[in-house]
């Protein structure tokens, strides 16, 4: 019996679940899509599944597995096909170092920098009454004072350049441990680290604004041209994206690039330290 995925398309923690099961070489997977713009997630149904109202969820023979990144952990886990797991106990630390650098401020990041370049005008357009029910179904509470923050203060909020910290440190990292010419961030191995981190650059490549920390860090830049280049990215990222969603990141992203830019300037300047991921 095929295990079932309730996903949706252009969702960074989707796209995560779905390179899992690419990379392990499981196919015949049943795709359940919630289409978050439509509320399927706040329906009573998904959320006997998902009390969080978030995608993916993944049931396997009846068992019900949520939190994509360790979804992807057990996907790893539970089919034959390429480890996505170092056997050294030493590497797999390291690499579970990036998976909770994702679950700890990259998936908050990319998430604050996609609501501002996209959503935020959505909610400006509703009316105080709309608006209010929208964010009531909201279940996570940190979640709803982040969109209220920056529906009410846009890219200047906290929230977006604490992101853009949060990614500016992960950057900082990750150019550090490629400067030895590994192909992959725990060696020669392609890992979950590449799994969880893939949809999260892809969404700030096609907002337009990877290039902000990117630029002269050539190493970073060659490891996602070779991430883009896996047949599975090409299969379970960019052909669930639609026509309208690449112009809607696109133009979004346009709109926010030089506040985002000022921001890891301030963030340089003013509150760089030695930590790091």
């Amino acid at each position: 019996m095929p295990v079932t995925l309730y996903h949706f398309g252009n969702s960074a923690c989707s796209e995560k679940v779905r390179l899992a099961l690419n990379e392990k070489g499981v196919r015949d997977w049943e795709s359940r899509q919630v289409d978050l713009f439509k509320g399927d997630q706040f329906k009573s149904e998904y959320l006997k599944l998902n009390p969080k109202a978030v995608v993916p969820t993944l049931v396997d023979d009846g068992k019900i597995i949520t939190e994509s990144t360790l979804i992807a952990e057990y996907i790893d886990d539970r089919f034959d096909g390429p480890a996505l797991k170092p056997t050294d106990p030493f590497a797999r630390a390291e690499m579970r170092l990036y998976s909770k650098a994702c679950d700890e401020g990259v998936h908050q990041a990319i998430g604050v920098i996609s609501f501002a370049a996209m959503f935020m005008d959505r909610l400006r357009r509703m009316s105080p009454a709309e608006l209010a029910e929208h964010l009531s179904k909201v279940v996570d509470l940190e979640r709803r004072d982040r969109y209220t923050t920056i529906h009410a203060h846009g890219v200047r909020a906290p929230h977006v350049y604490r992101g853009v910290a949060a990614l500016e440190k992960l950057f900082q990292k990750i150019e550090s441990v490629l400067n030895d010419r590994r192909r992959w961030l725990c060696g020669d191995q392609f890992t979950l680290a590449e799994v969880n981190l893939a949809p999260y650059l892809a969404r700030l490549e096609y907002v337009n604004v990877i290039d902000i920390w990117l630029v002269e860090r050539p190493f970073s830049t060659a490891w996602f041209e070779r991430l883009k280049g896996r047949s599975s990215f090409a299969d379970e990222v960019v052909k669930w994206i639609n026509p309208n969603e690449w112009e809607e990141m696109r133009s979004g992203g346009l709109t926010i690039k030089d506040a985002l830019r000022e921001n890891l300037a301030d963030y340089r300047v003013n509150d760089f330290g030695a930590s790091h991921y």
